[in-house]
């Protein structure tokens, strides 16, 4: 493997990121050390690159945010739309490969609509200007008169001219020079989430995604193109699997059968056919015999909250707490889960002739790819074009170079181009996992009912520093400054006189790393069981102790508008309890619950939900959620995402689980993964709250709220606080007895 040389070691310096916090390490020509993901904020500078007018009379988007499931790329028109004074349809978004656009950063943390806004209106504003005084001109018109048809055509008292004219030459901008002040789009936006929010109508790309049209990898097709499958082992390379051998016979029997590859970069041995119908049977055929590792342990065992609060150290542990009985002492541990993406990963290799390196990947984090491969194959970074495409899911899986490694090491080793499919179980057995995470909360009531003191434990692994890109000698580093992912939403969001917080990170046998909102699901459930449990310790009202615990918040940097949380609690707490709870039947019991929460400081969030316990099932009846996240672009996409959140949250309480027990992933496919189903779907209530502020996010932060509001429903059909998820109808102590 090649690699550039590294000064010696001078320094470690540490990179405040959108994401969160990344450390980076000079060693001496250690080619070892991972490129650090680059978090660029988006400028006008930029933005000038992104829009232009074809000379076909359309305008053209560059989507600088990944495409996979969350209409990013309407929002971004819309934005355009508003700002351009033209229709949508007249206005085309694209995926950029690298060498098309300045870098720019993953789409990752809810922040596409909210970092992209105000540059992209500029742009389009400034593009707007120079196409009407270009017009003015030909036209001999004041600018102001004149006006965009929907058929292309700007036009001003009779007269006319196509926008294919007025695009030659090519109408494109050195730089914006539009001021905020006087921009069209945020206004617009501002003024219709304060009233109506219309819904987007629907573009070409949508027909033509559901319509089956060629848009995603697995789609692409290029001359002299391989097909390729690796067998991954069933355990992490660091754990020391070995493979014994194969069925080097079978394999030559298979028609389509070309090759096997042994590359010394990758986990296990690569099967090479000339058409991807073949890879199946190649898979069934080859019958690896692998050396097993001795020794590795269950990560749910390894992670226990209680024996690392009995060795009393922590990989970070911060403020203090008065000694004294607690009020409330609980445990939760949560298990690792799957990101279980509709997709399975699939990516296209080929190096050229003139020495360039060409990728073709669904990733959120393109830049960070091209960077990876340059460093893989020492080749300088403008050699290495990542053809950006459309995902299938991701949520966080696809930030980590992974199968657009292997693919492009197998394209070298080819010397073809080279398609890799990774199989369902593949992404099970090679991809990376949602950690799991076992909680100690312990806190203490004062005479007048308020929290005095809270100490939340937490047991668990890496998200950010993920040990799918970093080696194990790397990773220990970092616990340096911890894992701000896997710590995201630890600290609650109400008035309270002592806090102590304490995070022990541990490697695990299997990989972990970013999944959607990182810590803050988990730890958010974590925390409103806590406060439901404190609520019903202090005689109160549950939605009324934790009013008290805002009303009484003074501003903090974890939130600086406790109000807003405070609102979207009333409002959602209203709208329920205008649903009388129905009468339980024969053997049911009925609960209630609800939790509230912030995500990034950005988004606040409000839920409740009705679960109803019977002999045979637990099952969520309804979910109403108030989600304020500021200015809504697409109404259709956010109430979407909400709605995603919120499955995803009765899939943690009631559903969802990777079980290790050997160190390895026990499932590896969707027929065994524990996921919800059709049947399983409530009846959801969501309202967007109107707002001017600006935009927050909405694909991650319903999931602070929607969990706790499961658990707490159930808590409150059952009597019983289960400390193990996800509950199972047999878990209950009620089970016999309902």
């Amino acid at each position: 493997m090649k690699g550039s040389a590294r000064p010696g070691i001078r320094r470690r310096t540490a990179l405040t990121g959108a994401a969160g916090l990344t450390v980076a390490w000079a060693l001496p020509g250690c080619s070892l050390v991972p490129p650090i993901p680059k978090r660029p904020m988006p400028t006008e500078a930029d933005a000038a690159g992104w829009v232009r007018l074809t000379p076909g009379g359309r305008f053209e988007i560059w989507c600088v945010r990944m495409e996979m499931g969350q209409h990013i790329t309407a929002a971004l028109r819309e934005v355009a739309a508003l700002e351009l004074g033209v229709p949508p349809g007249l206005i085309d978004t694209r995926l950029p490969a690298t060498t098309d656009v300045p870098p720019f950063k993953a789409t990752v943390g809810s922040d596409s609509v909210r970092e992209l806004l105000l540059p992209l209106a500029t742009a389009c504003a400034t593009l707007r200007t120079a196409l009407l005084e270009r017009a003015a001109r030909r036209l001999r018109q004041a600018p102001t008169e004149l006006h965009v048809t929907d058929d292309g055509r700007v036009q001003a008292h009779g007269q006319s001219l196509a926008l294919a004219d007025l695009a030659e030459p090519g109408l494109t901008l050195s730089a914006p020079g539009t001021p905020a002040d006087a921009l069209r789009a945020p206004l617009a936006l501002a003024r219709r989430s304060r009233n109506a929010m219309a819904p987007l109508v629907g573009h070409a790309d949508d027909i033509a995604l559901v319509t089956g049209q060629p848009g995603y990898t697995a789609d692409i097709q290029l001359p002299g193109l391989r097909h390729a499958t690796v067998l991954h082992p069933q355990w992490r390379r660091e754990l020391g699997p070995r493979l014994l051998g194969l069925d080097e016979a079978a394999l030559r029997r298979v028609p389509g059968f070309v090759a096997v590859l042994h590359i010394a970069e990758l986990d296990g041995p690569v099967l090479l056919a000339d058409h991807p119908g073949a890879l199946p049977g190649l898979r069934q055929a080859a019958r690896p015999r692998w050396e097993l590792p001795r020794g590795a342990a269950d990560p749910h065992t390894v992670v226990d909250i209680d024996n690392a609060l009995s060795r009393d150290r922590f990989t970070q542990d911060s403020g203090r707490v008065a000694e004294g009985p607690w009020t409330v002492d609980l445990r939760l541990d949560i298990p690792m889960a799957a990101h279980a993406a509709l997709e399975p990963r699939c990516a296209i290799a080929r190096f050229n002739a003139d020495g360039t390196l060409e990728l073709w990947c669904g990733s959120q984090d393109p830049f960070y790819m091209r960077d990876v491969l340059a460093r893989d194959h020492g080749l300088a970074a403008d050699k290495v074009r990542v053809h950006a495409q459309r995902m299938g899911g991701a949520f966080g899986s696809r930030t980590v170079a992974l199968i657009e490694r292997e693919v492009a090491f197998i394209a070298r080793a080819a010397g073809q181009p080279v398609k890799l499919q990774w199989t369902r179980e593949d992404e099970f057995v090679a991809g990376f996992h949602r950690p799991p995470s076992s909680h100690r909360l312990r806190a203490r009531l004062d005479s007048r009912g308020f929290i005095s003191d809270w100490w939340h434990a937490l047991s668990s692994s890496h998200i950010i520093f993920t040990s799918a890109g970093l080696p194990r000698w790397l990773q220990a580093l970092t616990d340096l400054v911890g894992d701000p992912g896997t710590s995201r939403g630890l600290v609650p969001p109400y008035a309270i006189e002592r806090r102590r917080e304490s995070l022990q990170l541990t490697r695990l046998s299997l990989a972990t790393g970013p999944w959607r909102g990182l810590g803050a699901g988990p730890n958010a459930l974590a925390i409103e069981s806590a406060m439901d449990a404190l609520a019903r310790a202090a005689g109160q009202d549950p939605v009324t102790f934790r009013l008290r615990h805002l009303d009484a918040q003074a501003a903090r940097p974890h939130l600086p508008d406790a109000d807003r949380l405070a609102r979207v609690l009333r409002s959602v707490s209203a709208r329920a309890a205008a649903h009388p709870r129905p009468a339980p039947g024969p053997g049911e019991r009925v609960g209630r619950g609800v939790a509230c929460g912030v995500y990034k400081g950005q988004s606040f969030v409000a839920a409740v939900a009705e679960v109803l316990v019977s002999r045979n099932r637990i099952r969520v009846t309804r979910l109403w959620c108030d989600h304020d996240c500021g200015t809504v672009v697409d109404t259709q996409g956010v109430h979407a995402q909400i709605e995603g959140c919120l499955v995803w949250s009765l899939s943690m309480v009631l559903h969802e689980a990777l079980p290790a027990p050997e160190g390895r992933a026990a499932i590896t496919g969707l027929a065994g993964y524990p996921l919800p189903r059709m049947p399983d779907m409530p009846m959801l209530d969501i309202r967007l709250v109107s707002s001017s502020e600006p935009p927050g996010g909405a694909g991650e932060p319903a999931l602070v709220a929607g969990a706790g509001a499961v658990f707490n429903a159930l808590v409150d059909a059952i009597g019983h606080r289960p400390q193990r998820l996800p509950v199972r109808l047999d878990d209950l102590p009620i089970r016999t007895g309902i």
